[in-house]
């Protein structure tokens, strides 16, 4: 008399066991498309944070330079009379900017009258020159940050140049 119960019981607690497992299966692919999501806007969190580390290694690195050298980047004033013999003085105008941790950011405006523009283009590349100190370290000297010129139609070759160049120094330096 139980064998008639129990063989009808068996089918179904087979086929309830299967709809489980077809729901769990449905739901788990569900939830894959999610984890897929999520694991992908991470990798690229990742992929992001490890730019963010290279570029904080190529600011360490230069930090380190500056910090180690002595060298601070030529007077502008002596090195446009220096170079540009004959010519008026430019006119200076000090821009400068303190910077973080003791360091200030240099920037200064030069504009040269009547001046040769190849002898101001000369001027610039001498004050970007490297800077190398005793035991050979170097650091970067001045950087171009603006350049204006204003041709003379009367004398070619000639004009007004407005340059503004930056430095990175300690503070206390000159």
């Amino acid at each position: 008399m139980n064998k008639p119960w129990i063989s009808r019981i068996v089918p179904l607690l087979v086929l309830m066991a299967l709809i489980g497992a077809s729901a769990l299966t449905l739901h788990t692919v569900n939830q894959m498309h999610d984890y897929r999501a999520a694991m992908t806007h991470r990798t690229k969190d990742l992929e992001a944070l490890a730019l963010v580390r290279a570029e904080l290694a190529a600011f360490e690195a230069a930090h380190a330079c500056f910090a180690e050298s002595d060298q601070i980047p030529p007077a502008l004033p002596a090195l446009a009379t220096a170079l540009l013999p004959g010519t008026a003085p430019p006119e200076l105008r000090d821009l400068s900017e303190p910077g973080p941790d003791g360091w200030v950011l240099r920037r200064h405006e030069l504009a040269f009258d009547q001046v040769a523009i190849a002898g101001a283009m000369t001027f610039v590349v001498a004050a970007e020159q490297p800077l190398g100190d005793a035991s050979g370290k170097q650091r970067p000297g001045w950087r171009l940050a603006k350049c204006l010129i204003r041709a003379t139609p009367e004398q070619p070759g000639s004009g007004r140049v407005v340059v503004t160049l930056e430095g990175l120094v300690r503070e206390g330096d000159q």
